[in-house]
């Protein structure tokens, strides 16, 4: 079933050779980007920015470099944008050439992609479900002895579980006395409420070494299109390291601008944590519902959704949705999950009442 369905949500090509609909009239649950739409600010600042495409852009974006710095309260130096966050998740694999890197998983698969294409030998920390993809700290910490490169998820992707600095911090001290790297992608981070991000977040232990965050504007400003772009945050060694191997012009002009002018925007961003967070939780209520379906704690903007036994395979709902024009992310081919598990974006509350109308027509329970 993997083989089935692609690696990445929003691919609306597949989608339309597979269903035989035209790409957009689907309804996309497979796209976990901020369902209000980019700020305003965002797209007109964007808009102007087009007057400018004659020009090259910055090389390293500074002028984003120094609003992201003000914004996340870290010094510019600790700061490196890419293009999209999978884009620094390479690039920092091919910096640091791990012999042996570490993913706690389920996750992202483009952490296991980078760093088998960069010649490390790979191994995964597998998070089980019936223990709702927690961790015991020590026990994570043991496991990741002697990787150079351990890639950790927070909030969590495709599961949306949340956890605390006191959770990882064994992880990071582990590294530290060893050498090794934790790499943290907190590109989900911005979703979750003000305590939990405070609770959360590692950007203030950068600092310390050893530790490097990984982050995007794609996801919360609904900027995917333009990339993001996207950020690391380490302390000035790594950010030194990094930069002196990747390329310039990674963040276009327009990019730039609209990342730029989103910053700006707290309005925005306290309506989308707010809202957020409303809807996901009318969501989860309306999936439990259902009858047949399992879910899981999340501080994001999706849900994952496990088929429970003796109900059909997620990935016949995954298909009998499509071809209604509604796509839902088939996560069996996340590792360590298995064709019982989808995902699914948190939309506008019409179009969640939308994909509940036709999950109770298609699912069997």
């Amino acid at each position: 079933m993997r083989e089935k369905f692609p690696p990445h949500g929003a691919n609306l090509s597949w989608a339309e050779a597979r269903y035989g609909i035209d790409r957009e009239r689907f309804l996309d649950f497979s796209s976990n980007v901020n369902p209000l739409g980019p700020p305003a600010s965002a797209l007109e600042a964007a808009r102007k920015a087009l007057e400018n495409v004659s020009r090259y852009p910055e090389p390293q974006g500074d002028s984003l470099r120094k609003a992201l710095a003000r914004h996340l309260g870290r010094d510019e130096g600790q700061l490196m944008l890419g293009n999209g966050a999978t884009e620094l998740i390479h690039l920092l694999c091919q910096r640091l050439r791990p012999s042996r890197a570490l993913v706690v998983a389920p996750a992202f698969g483009e952490y296991q992609r980078a760093a088998t294409a960069a010649g490390a030998e790979l191994e995964f920390f597998f998070l089980r479900p019936e223990d709702g993809f927690r961790f015991q700290p020590r026990e994570l910490a043991e496991a990741a002895y002697g990787m150079n490169l351990i890639f950790f998820c927070n909030p969590a992707s495709p599961t949306g579980a949340l956890y605390t600095q006191e959770e990882i911090e064994p992880l990071l001290q582990a590294c530290r006395r060893w050498g090794g790297i934790l790499a943290v992608d907190e590109s989900f981070m911005g979703f979750a409420s003000e305590g939990e991000i405070e609770r959360a977040s590692l950007i203030a232990e950068t600092e310390g070494g050893n530790l490097v965050i990984i982050s995007t504007l794609t996801k919360l400003y609904a900027l995917a299109g333009l990339r993001g772009p996207g950020f690391l945050v380490a302390d000035d060694k790594m950010i030194s390291l990094v930069e002196g191997w990747a390329l310039p012009w990674r963040v276009n002009v327009v990019a730039q601008a609209a990342a730029m002018a989103a910053l700006e925007d707290r309005d925005y961003l306290e309506r989308t944590r707010q809202r957020i967070a409303e809807w996901r939780e009318k969501l989860r209520v309306g999936l439990e519902e259902l009858g047949c379906l399992e879910l899981f704690p999340s501080s994001a903007n999706y849900l994952l959704a496990k088929v429970k036994e003796g109900k059909m395979d997620a990935g016949e709902l995954v298909d009998a949705l499509g071809y209604r024009s509604i796509l839902v992310r088939y996560a069996g081919n996340f590792q360590g999950l298995d064709s019982s598990f989808f995902r699914v974006a948190v939309r506008l509350p019409q179009e969640n009442d939308i994909l509940l109308k036709n999950l109770r027509e298609v699912i069997r329970c």
